[in-house]
């Protein structure tokens, strides 16, 4: 981290922007927001709404507040937003859940807004099976994503319904690309 000794790096996940033409937001304006908000060291990665920032601010959920709030003040919209430091990232990577997987299997972490609601017996499969749960921790489910029928599955609709917590997907390839880009910055 190149910012001050009490600063922390941070990934916010923004949820459901630039998806079919919805919530669109250029990266290079979002970046520019991000600094308005007061965070520091501001990198976007990839179109799908990943922010490193560094903060001073130890407490992630006020953060995912202060951000969703800015965001709707300057965009017009809500957008949902889940923070994650990157020393809790980099423990998932180091941990690696997919360890087990092939390397042709389509993996993602989904990002939850908190821990489940509700207690479910793993691995979960959806009712096309075309998604499977097979762990959780803490606020992050772990997926397989299953072609059937010429289509790959997506977890958010299992997770948030069988959780009851909002999610945002990343495939484990970009969240580890993303590891290391934050630690460029």
């Amino acid at each position: 981290m190149k910012s001050g000794n009490a600063s922390i790096r941070y990934i916010a996940f923004l949820r459901g922007i630039n998806v079919s033409g919805q919530k669109i937001i250029k990266m290079e304006a979002l970046a520019k927001m991000f600094i308005s908000f007061g965070f520091k060291n501001v990198k976007t990665f990839i179109q799908s709404g990943n922010v490193i920032f560094d903060s001073d601010q130890a407490d992630a959920d006020s953060l995912r507040v202060k951000i969703e709030k800015n965001l709707e003040k300057k965009l017009g919209f809500q957008v949902d937003v889940i923070v994650r430091t990157l020393e809790e990232i980099e423990a998932m990577i180091a941990r690696n859940p997919f360890k087990k997987f092939s390397e042709d299997a389509k993996i993602s972490v989904a990002f939850m807004s908190g821990k489940p609601q509700e207690k479910v017996k793993l691995p979960l499969f959806s009712s096309k099976k075309d998604v499977q749960i097979f762990e959780i921790k803490n606020c992050d489910a772990f997926c397989v994503h299953h072609l059937v029928n010429g289509q790959w599955g997506y977890p958010n609709l299992l997770i948030e319904k069988s959780f009851g917590r909002k999610s945002t997907v990343r495939f484990w390839s970009s969240v580890n690309k993303m590891v290391a880009v934050a630690k460029s910055v």
